[in-house]
C-alpha cells in the first residue's frame, strides 16, 4: 500500500506539473478497444433503473463509454433517486459502445437527437450545428461557468475547443504503455525489452521456447495497429509525430526503427494474430498467457483485470526505445473528452428542459463523479486534486495500475490533420502493413514520396475553403 500511494504521489505531482503548460492533444480518442462486455465479466452492458416517475423532466444521455460503464450506471442511478429526484431530473443512458459514434452521426442526420452525447470534438458535427457551445450555456449558469472555467487549464484545440466554441470537458488521460508477461519473461530467462533490438530477441526467444503455445509479441488486423500500436507509442523516441504542429509538414523516416521491428517479428514468427485476429482476441490471447509482449493504452488494464482477467502475471512497462538508454523524448498519452451538449434539442427546449441538461452536465462531469470512477480504476483525471484526495477502491492488479497510471514522463498527443485530407495513394497504415509482409522494402524512394504525398494533400486542405486547418499549427513540445 505504501509503494501504492508514493505511485500515486508521483502522479499527482506530475499532474499539476503538466497543468502549467498543456500541450495541444489530437482528436477525441474513442477505445475502439471496449466492447459490450461489462467489467464484471458479463456479456451486455449493467441495466439502469428505470424512471417511475412521469413528473421529471427526462435527459437523454447516448453514451459511447465500456471501460467503466457498470460504475456511471449505478451512480447515475444513484443520482436519480436522489438529487436527480429532488430536482425533478432524471437521466436516460442509452449506451453503444461499439459503433456509437457512428450511429450518433446516423441518428442526428435523420433528426433524432440526444441531449447529452459523447464525441463532441468531430468537426463535422461541429460544422452542422449539431454540438452546443459551452461558453453560452455558462453565460447563464454559474455553476457551469465555474466548472468551465476549473478545466480552462487542461482544454486543448482540437479537443474542448473546435472551430471556435467550445465543446466538452476534458476527461481522462490514456498513457500507451507495454504489457509484459512475466512468466514468459521468466520461463525464457529474459530481462525486461528496454529497447526494440530487445523487443526483437526476446520476442524471437519466447516463441523458440514454447513452440505452437506461445509468441513474443503480439499482433492484430485493427486498422490503426501500426498508427495507435507502433507509431504513437514509440514517440517517446522520435522528436515529434507523423504529423509536425511547429513546421505544418508530414514525415514518416523517424519510424523506421519500429516497423523494421515489426517486419523481423513477423519473419521469423514470433508475432501472433496479425492478419486475423482482431483488437480483443488478440487481448485475450494474451490474457490467456499465449503472448510475451502487446503495446497496451490505460484502458487495458481494465480489459486485463475484468472483461479478460489475466491468467498469467503481468505488468506495464514504459514503450522500449529505438535506442540504448533513457528515452530522449517524452511517451504520450491520449487525450479524452466528457460528453457534450446537443445544440438542436437544447436551443429548442423549454427553460425547464434546459435547466434540467444543465443539472445532468454538471453532474456527470462533477469531479465527484469523476473522483469515484477513477477510484474504480476507470479514468486518469486531469485534475491532480482528485487523484490525491480519492482512496483507491481497486483491490485487484493495484500494482498494474499503479505501473499504468503513472503518467511521470508522458505528455499530450498532437493534433493532426490526417482525416482532412485529400490524399492521393496509399496511406502511411498501407505502406507499412506492406513493409511488415516483405510486400515492399523500406528505401529512402519510398518514405519520400510517401512525405510527399501527404504533404501535398495538406496543401491542398489549405487552399480548400470548407476545410479549417487552424488546429493544426502550433507550438509543440514534448522534450523533457
Amino acid at each position: 500500500m505504501k509503494k501504492l500511494l508514493a505511485l500515486l504521489l508521483v502522479l499527482a505531482m506530475a499532474l499539476s506539473m503538466a497543468a502549467c503548460a498543456p500541450a495541444p492533444a489530437a482528436e477525441a480518442e474513442t477505445p475502439e478497444t471496449e466492447t459490450t462486455k461489462g467489467v464484471d465479466g458479463t456479456t451486455a452492458p449493467p441495466a439502469q433503473a428505470e424512471n417511475t416517475n412521469p413528473d421529471v423532466e427526462v435527459v437523454t444521455y447516448y453514451c459511447t463509454i465500456g471501460a467503466y460503464l457498470h460504475v456511471l450506471i449505478e451512480e447515475i442511478d444513484k443520482w436519480n433517486a436522489t438529487t436527480g429526484a429532488e430536482k425533478g431530473v432524471y437521466i436516460e443512458l442509452t449506451s453503444n459502445i461499439n459503433d456509437g459514434s457512428t450511429a450518433i452521426e446516423q441518428q442526428f442526420t435523420a433528426g433524432n437527437y440526444w441531449d447529452l452525447m459523447d464525441g463532441g470534438s468531430n468537426a463535422t458535427w461541429v460544422a452542422r450545428g449539431w454540438v452546443k457551445d459551452l461558453e453560452e450555456v455558462a453565460a447563464n449558469n454559474a455553476d457551469v461557468a465555474a466548472l468551465l472555467d476549473s478545466y480552462r487549464q487542461y482544454m486543448v484545440p482540437g479537443l474542448s475547443l473546435v472551430s471556435g466554441i467550445t465543446t466538452a470537458l476534458p476527461l481522462e488521460v490514456v498513457p500507451i504503455k507495454m504489457a509484459v508477461n512475466l512468466d514468459l519473461f521468466q520461463k525464457s530467462g529474459l530481462e525486461l525489452p528496454k529497447t526494440w533490438d530487445d523487443v526483437v530477441a526476446a520476442a524471437k526467444k519466447i516463441t523458440e521456447d514454447n513452440p505452437g503455445t506461445a509468441w513474443g509479441y503480439g499482433g492484430t488486423n485493427w486498422s490503426i495497429y501500426y498508427r495507435r500500436l507502433h507509431m504513437k507509442a514509440t514517440m517517446n523516441s522520435t522528436e515529434v509525430g507523423w504529423w509536425d504542429p511547429n513546421t505544418e509538414t508530414y514525415s514518416f523516416a523517424q519510424y523506421e526503427p519500429v516497423i523494421k521491428a515489426v517486419a523481423q517479428m513477423y519473419a521469423d514468427g514470433s508475432i501472433l494474430g496479425l492478419d486475423d485476429l482482431a483488437i480483443d482476441p488478440i487481448r485475450a490471447e494474451f490474457a490467456a498467457g499465449k503472448v510475451g509482449m502487446f503495446i497496451a493504452p490505460a484502458y487495458d488494464w481494465s480489459v486485463y483485470t475484468n472483461q479478460f482477467p489475466a491468467q498469467c502475471n503481468f505488468a506495464f512497462i514504459d514503450v522500449p526505445t529505438f535506442v540504448e538508454g533513457d528515452a530522449p523524448y517524452k511517451g504520450v498519452y491520449l487525450d479524452r473528452i466528457n460528453m457534450s451538449i446537443c445544440a438542436p434539442l437544447y436551443d429548442s427546449a423549454t427553460d425547464a428542459h434546459k435547466k434540467a441538461v444543465e443539472e445532468a452536465w454538471l453532474f456527470l462531469n462533477s469531479d465527484e463523479l469523476n473522483s469515484i470512477i477513477y477510484a474504480n480504476g476507470g479514468i486518469i483525471p486531469y485534475k491532480p486534486e482528485i487523484i490525491a484526495n480519492t482512496e483507491l477502491l481497486i483491490t485487484e492488479n493495484a500494482e498494474q495500475w499503479a505501473q499504468m497510471s503513472d503518467i511521470t514522463n508522458y505528455t499530450s498527443m498532437f493534433v493532426r490533420p490526417d482525416t482532412v485530407l485529400p490524399l492521393e495513394g496509399d496511406t502511411f497504415e498501407i505502406i507499412f502493413s506492406a513493409i511488415v509482409h516483405g510486400e515492399l522494402e523500406w528505401t529512402p524512394e519510398l518514405i519520400a514520396d510517401l512525405e510527399q504525398r501527404y504533404n501535398d494533400a495538406y496543401a491542398a486542405a489549405k487552399e480548400d475553403p470548407d476545410v479549417d486547418c487552424s488546429n493544426y499549427a502550433y507550438a509543440y513540445d514534448h522534450s523533457k
